[in-house]
């Protein structure tokens, strides 16, 4: 039951937030507006339900029971290994034999099946499923699971309840291939699947994925398509840019960088302040283009990518990824995807979760996600890991596109910096390289010199330009990321000292970025101390230059460590 006039955030957005997340409990507005734009409003969101106050208690209780008959009536089952739990009919069933449980303890089974990534306190179970006046304490949760786990091992079914020591209960990883249970959304552990299925049946869990997968997204365009009107509120354009800032993401996940370039086109979009009806117009365009490139890829679907060469996958045979975001769908494929590639892949959805299973279970690395709901980001949790030993690699993967937001990773020691939409393969690929520390010769010819001085600038540039290299120059280091991007150097010669970045940062942006990491970097500055010299190499430099050397000498050595001797 839910009041719309509710502080802060009212009570349609909270239903909407939550059919968002595909919340499907029944939901019953209950206000004092009783306008008809009000109650159409609130039917919209995704409630089943509308009573306008002052109202008749007992008319309100039928109402509520009328909603819960139907949201169970709808309920899909739930399977966990060969374990059926029928929310409808209350029943339990193990190999197709009913198992008699309790009403708690049905309610217990339910809770741990429904959200199967989520750990939960015995005090949490208590405030979900008892009555605080009338529960004799936490010790009822531990006998309840008790009674759960020996009801369900008479009945031949293996223990889905996991203890976590010092944290409470969770939903034990399935013995068999579950990944593809919408009802539980959990997937087995990679290990289990590579040592029972071939490439083939990989291909096809990938092709099942797509599938499960594309009906989501067709819901959230269906959801941007009914919403995108003239006269939109802050509230729809707020729900339209979370939509949009998913689909970046999911559709560059899949291989469609067209339509993922036009989520990211929407959600920049839906930034401004005021939208102007023709600004509504080309949004709906874009989302109808989402919507064909859904539609054609159920036809054609991204060819299965490849796994790396086997001499390189054994070191990665026990290496456990932790992926960090909130977008699950995505975050499921990638696993799915994980699994030619022999890594072992678990999914925190909000930085809480991952904070406990890093505690629990160190991962080997972390694929991480900027943006989260509420004030914290992934940049919150990088600080935490900064002060933790031993370190763990963590390689950021966002739709954010911000200098500052790399420049800050790079201060915390981030291992990679990816950047939303990209291939499954591309994104694996770099999460190896990581692990085995690989690299790649570059290729040479191309400079790039950013320094704040334009009269510097202008000399260097021209005698290398002399020397028949392609020389490019910028003096505000607030621009260096779409100079990089558009010149695509093979050489980069920073400064020391800039306004805003300085060249250590700017050197360690470029450091945690896969496709600039082995880029050959050179310092020119008019510092000669040794712990300057001694930081730069420590951000990533492959050498350091005094400005105070003669210009000829200068222009030798820069030839020189650029392989143009």
């Amino acid at each position: 039951m839910l009041d719309i006039g509710l502080p802060k955030v009212d009570g349609i957005t909270v239903c909407k937030q939550l059919r968002s997340q595909r919340c499907e409990t029944p939901i019953l507005l209950l206000t004092g507006q009783n306008s008809a734009e009000a109650q159409i409003a609130g039917l919209d969101a995704g409630a089943d339900d509308y009573v306008t106050k002052p109202f008749n208690l007992d008319i309100v209780l039928a109402r509520v029971r009328a909603v819960v008959r139907k949201g169970k009536s709808t309920a899909p089952l739930v399977t966990w290994e060969n374990i059926q739990l029928d929310p409808a009919r209350g029943e339990v069933k193990c190999n197709d034999k009913v198992i008699n449980l309790r009403a708690k303890e049905f309610s217990l089974l339910e809770l741990f099946l429904l959200n199967p990534k989520r750990i939960f306190s015995r005090r949490a179970i208590l405030d979900h499923l008892w009555d605080f006046a009338h529960s004799s304490g936490e010790e009822t949760v531990s006998t309840h699971v008790k009674c759960v786990r020996q009801k369900l091992k008479a009945a031949g079914a293996p223990d889905p309840i996991e203890t976590v020591h010092g944290l409470g209960y969770r939903l034990r990883s399935p013995q068999v291939d579950s990944a593809l249970s919408r009802q539980t959304e959990k997937a087995p552990s990679i290990n289990q699947l590579t040592s029972n299925m071939s490439v083939q049946k990989a291909q096809a869990v990938t092709s099942k994925v797509w599938h499960q997968f594309k009906t989501q997204y067709a819901e959230q365009i269906e959801t941007l398509l009914n919403t995108l009107k003239p006269g939109l509120t802050a509230t729809q354009q707020q729900e339209c840019k979370d939509l949009a800032h998913k689909l970046v993401g999911s559709m560059g996940m899949f291989g469609l960088l067209e339509a993922s370039q036009r989520a990211r086109d929407l959600e920049q979009l839906m930034k401004n302040p005021a939208l102007e009806p023709e600004q509504i117009e080309q949004a709906i365009q874009w989302v109808e283009f989402l919507n064909q490139s859904i539609a054609q890829a159920q036809v054609t679907l991204p060819p299965k990518l490849q796994p790396l060469p086997s001499q390189q996958i054994a070191s990665n045979s026990s290496a456990q990824v932790l992926i960090v975001d909130d977008d699950l769908w995505l975050a499921d494929y990638l696993r799915i995807e994980a699994i030619d590639w022999q890594l072992q892949v678990e999914i925190a959805t909000d930085l809480t979760v991952a904070r406990q299973m890093i505690a629990q279970n160190p991962p080997s690395m972390i694929l991480l996600d900027l943006s989260f709901p509420g004030e914290e980001s992934g940049l919150t949790l990088m600080h935490e890991l900064k002060q933790r030993s031993p370190k763990i690699p963590v390689v950021i993967f966002t739709a954010k596109e911000d200098l500052r937001d790399r420049v800050e990773a790079a201060r915390l020691g981030v291992s990679a910096f990816l950047q939303k939409p990209l291939p499954a393969h591309e994104i694996l690929k770099t999460v190896t390289n990581v692990l085995n520390r690989k690299s790649d010769t570059p290729q040479r010819d191309r400079l790039l010199i950013v320094d704040d001085d334009p009269g510097f600038l202008k000399a260097l540039s021209q005698r290398l330009a002399v020397q028949g290299l392609q020389v490019t120059t910028t003096a505000n280091p607030q621009e260096f990321w779409q100079v990089l991007a558009a010149c695509n150097p093979n050489v980069l010669i920073l400064d020391l000292e800039m306004p805003e970045f300085n060249g250590l940062e700017l050197c360690q942006v470029v450091r945690a970025d896969p496709k600039w990491q082995y880029l050959k970097v050179l310092f020119l500055s008019a510092h000669t101390e040794t712990d300057v010299i001694a930081k730069a190499y420590a951000a990533g430099a492959d050498d350091y230059i005094s400005k105070t050397t003669p210009v000829n000498d200068l222009v030798a050595r820069i030839l020189y460590r650029v392989g143009h001797n």
